[in-house]
């Protein structure tokens, strides 16, 4: 029997959990709005949907990343693609093991009764999950988002959603302010004003670039000079050859030992890519045939057997 689901908002000071929150889940949720803003050619505010990941150790949460959900819009209502989200949240369980689902994110102030519903449907058999809203509308020199602890209430013999707000802290890592130092100089209005990050990636492709084009100025006229369209010119060639034994010589066992371990390193991730996609298959085709042997009445002694 389906249970009428109601929304009501305690007082900030409600909440019983402390919140770390990650920049990275804040420019995860930007970045999905504004390109699902962007595709419906930005007329129509699009509410997006997602979930939360990170850890827990007792009442202390620290939200690390996010995923984003397939939902689908039925007479007004939400509706999850839970098969998707099982499997988007199996596999990042089989990436990061260490993270756990933590709750869900979507755009807005203050939670609505069809928050409530959706968070029936993707938290039904978890407890006190987390909503996460960010405010797209808001005109504030404050970070417009916001942090809500789902509780339960019993009201009449029907489940009411509560969400008591709770405080966050942000909580960054190197890599993370690299990104967010970038992002916030970014020129968004034409300034010329942009990240240190910026200005040392440029600096190294113009120095790339220019030792690029003389590079290929010296073999086009070594070329040249072989094929016999310039003449020889001894002073050149020995300018030429002298420059090349300044270069670093790579063929030694040094060199050789780095670059293949570069190598290997960049190849086990994508070995390790690929292992997570079959284990994810072969999972998905276990469960499938799993439903067949339920169907056909064989018991769970002989099916664990099997697999």
């Amino acid at each position: 029997m389906e249970s009428a689901i109601e929304s009501r908002v305690l007082s900030s000071s409600s909440g019983s959990v402390s919140v770390s929150l990650h920049p990275l889940v804040i420019m995860n949720i930007s970045d999905h709005y504004t390109r699902s803003h962007m595709q419906r050619g930005g007329t129509t505010k699009e509410c997006v949907y997602g979930a939360l990941l990170g850890t827990q150790k007792g009442r202390s949460v620290e939200i690390c990343n996010s995923f984003e959900l397939v939902v689908t819009s039925v007479d007004d209502a939400i509706v999850l693609d839970r098969e998707y989200f099982t499997e988007k949240e199996e596999q990042f369980r089989q990436v990061f093991s260490s993270m756990e689902f933590l709750g869900w994110y979507t755009i807005g102030d203050t939670p609505t009764s069809q928050d409530a519903a959706f968070h029936e449907q993707l938290c039904r058999d978890r407890d006190n999950s987390l909503l996460l809203k960010l405010n797209t509308c808001a005109r504030t020199n404050q970070l417009p988002v916001s942090v809500y602890e789902s509780l339960i209430e019993i009201v009449e013999a029907q489940p009411k959603v509560l969400f008591a707000g709770v405080t966050y802290t942000l909580a960054t890592e190197d890599a993370e302010r690299v990104g967010v130092d970038h992002i916030a100089r970014a020129s968004v209005t034409g300034a010329s004003e942009r990240s240190a990050v910026s200005e040392q990636l440029s600096a190294q492709y113009g120095a790339a670039k220019m030792l690029h084009s003389r590079v290929r100025l010296v073999l086009d006229y070594l070329k040249s000079v072989q094929t016999g369209e310039l003449p020889t010119n001894m002073e050149v060639l020995r300018e030429i050859a002298s420059l090349c034994d300044q270069l670093p010589v790579i063929d030694n066992q040094l060199f050789k030992k780095d670059f293949y371990s570069q190598t290997n390193e960049v190849l086990l991730m994508s070995y390790l890519a690929a292992i997570t996609k079959g284990v994810a298959t072969a999972s998905e085709f276990v469960s499938k045939v799993n439903v067949v042997y339920d169907r056909h009445g064989i018991g769970r002694r002989s099916r664990g057997l099997l697999f």
